[in-house]
């Protein structure tokens, strides 16, 4: 009676022991079908916390709900391995009561975890439904979503395409997704609640300088999702103290029904230009007034791949230029109004060739990227980067082939299309407050440089700061900013108003 009541004594002890221990598994054991795929998933689970397998599990199970397998379940159970035996067994071996603690210690700690993966049956995506009157055909909703029927369901992929549609801002949601099984096939329906949008807007935007003391102002126009059809339509205009322009373009989705997009464009640019004349009989030199035209056009193919990423391939012809373009995009912005976190990166390069005026063929690259993070609450936080060049460097060029600078577009403190150059480089950092859709206020900071023309060398620094305001009252929105240069007296920044108006 002794011993046994040491024995118990004992063995409270190691339970309490065990109990204020840390928990780890030692081994695993596989119960039912399974893969060698998913004993290398879950293999990390062995000397970790007895808790660390279930964020595995999720993983894994998330991997299988991305294949069609919707059900599927990773089940597990943490084993004491035979503590109590282990104990008894020492003390029968040892006769004493150290040999109870050895007996104990030697099964101390030792954890099984007891895995079962059960998959269930695979599904496929049937067409995507929209429940809610969104003004557009059936099978143009399908293709917006990104979904394609046949493949297999992937929850992942639903929700990118939720993400997708909220981004283009052709509907709004009223409800959350829902999935219904088509009860005579292993068909899953992705039935959305998407109400059409007021995403199609005119907007017109003026500028002063108080620093040159001139008016500029700009007018776009932006047609989206024509009569529910994914067709899109942008117009811009400009018109300036030197300089005029116009650009459009028009997307057709989804030609001959495969997945490529048609796009044509176009683009008229007038400027006039002070030219230094040979002087005269007396040796001095005038400037005469010159007024440069250019006129072309293009038409591409663009596609959507997957969810967020786009590319497109364009052919085009100006008055004395052949030129071809690549371009490709990725945007993973959460809305299309006000985005409060995401990305948004844009690319293209573009060969000029066949200039009769000009031995020169030349490439124009351009790069930008803007990511938005939500510091806390209504705070937002977006950094911003540019940069584009010419090849080679030493091409005969007009003005212009140069790059134009300047306005809301990327130097926000410099007249719009102000600054001509063959390469330029420039950030952004701005912090942002959003009220949710009605106000947003924010502070910016755009450090930058760009090469000089001619007869100026090597690079110029520019360093632009400002502030701005947008209120938002239904489908109206006004907004102000006011920018300054380095350099720049108070006084003397650039003021630009703006009203949009969506329908």
């Amino acid at each position: 009676m002794k011993h046994l009541a040491l024995y118990i004594l004992l063995l409270s002890a190691f339970a309490l022991a065990e109990g204020a221990g840390v928990c780890t598994v030692d081994s695993i054991a596989w119960v039912g079908e399974h893969s060698g795929f998913d004993e290398l998933q879950m293999a990390a689970a062995k000397g970790a916390p007895c808790d660390a397998w279930k964020p595995l599990a999720k993983k894994l199970e998330r991997y299988y709900e991305d294949q069609g397998f919707v059900a599927a379940r990773v089940r597990g159970e943490i084993r004491q391995a035979g503590a109590i035996s282990g104990a008894v067994s020492g003390a029968d071996s040892a006769g004493t009561i150290a040999g109870t603690i050895a007996g104990i210690n030697s099964a101390r700690g030792k954890h099984l975890l007891e895995l079962e993966i059960v998959r269930g049956a695979g599904y496929v995506w049937a067409p995507p439904e929209n429940l809610d009157s969104g003004g557009t055909d059936r099978a143009v909703f399908a293709k917006l979503t990104g979904i394609v029927a046949g493949e297999a369901v992937s929850l992942t992929d639903l929700e990118r395409s939720q993400r997708k549609l909220s981004r283009i801002g052709y509907y709004e949601p009223t409800a959350p997704v829902r999935l219904y099984r088509d009860p005579s096939r292993n068909r899953i329906v992705p039935a959305f609640s998407m109400r059409r949008a007021s995403v199609s807007q005119a907007e017109g935007v003026l500028t002063y300088s108080s620093e040159d003391n001139v008016w500029e102002g700009k007018l776009d126009v932006n047609l989206m999702n024509i009569a529910g059809t994914a067709r899109d339509l942008h117009l811009e205009g400009f018109t300036g103290e030197s300089s005029r322009h116009i650009a459009g373009d028009y997307k057709e989705p989804w030609i001959l029904g495969t997945a490529w997009n048609v796009v044509l464009r176009g683009r008229f640019d007038e400027e006039t230009l002070e030219d230094v004349v040979a002087g005269d009989s007396d040796g001095s030199d005038s400037t005469v007034e010159v007024v440069e035209r250019t006129l072309e056009g293009a038409v591409g193919v663009t596609r959507d791949i997957g969810f967020d990423f786009s590319i497109g391939v364009f052919f085009g012809v100006g008055e004395d230029d052949v030129h071809t373009s690549f371009e490709m995009s990725y945007v993973s912005l959460d809305r299309f109004v006000l985005p409060r976190s995401g990305w948004r990166l844009e690319s293209s390069a573009t060969w000029k060739m066949n200039r009769p005026d000009s031995l020169d063929s030349y490439l124009s690259a351009t790069a930008s990227a803007t990511a938005y993070f939500t510091l806390y609450g209504n705070f937002i936080a977006r950094f911003a980067g540019m940069a584009g060049g010419i090849f080679p460097s030493n091409a005969d060029l007009r003005r212009q082939d140069l790059f134009a600078l300047g306005g809301p577009g990327d130097f926000k403190g410099v007249p719009y299309r102000m600054l001509r150059s063959r390469a330029y480089g420039l950030s952004e950092l701005a912090l942002l407050w959003q009220d949710g859709y009605d106000l947003s206020i924010e502070a910016f900071y755009l450090p930058g440089l760009y090469r000089r023309l001619q007869p100026g060398h090597g690079w110029a620094r520019e360093q632009d700061y400002g502030i701005g305001f947008t209120q938002y009252r239904k489908n109206w929105s006004a907004n102000i900013y006011y920018a300054l240069r380095n350099g720049c007296d108070f006084l003397e920044g650039i003021i630009g108003f703006g009203v949009k108006t969506l329908f």
